[in-house]
């Protein structure tokens, strides 16, 4: 017997784009705060870059398939 499900299968790439958007907002809160480190502004640099090649596949989605995938990252 053979059945097909139909099943969604949560995007990796995306939920990674995500997080490391967190982090580059977090680290970028701590800066402007003015309790950041030169250090922390090499960090944010690099997270920035490594954002951009994560999300770039992202970059031309409409908001509300960028939700739907969101939302399958929790």
């Amino acid at each position: 017997m053979l059945i097909l499900l139909s099943c969604h299968r949560t995007d990796e790439k995306f939920c990674s784009c995500m997080k490391k958007s967190k982090e580059v907002n977090a680290l970028s809160e701590k800066i402007w705060g003015k309790d950041a480190t030169k250090q922390d502004s090499v960090q944010l640099k690099k997270l920035i870059s490594s954002k951009s090649k994560l999300c770039e596949a992202y970059e031309y989605i409409n908001g509300e398939e960028l939700l739907k995938l969101k939302a399958d990252c929790k």
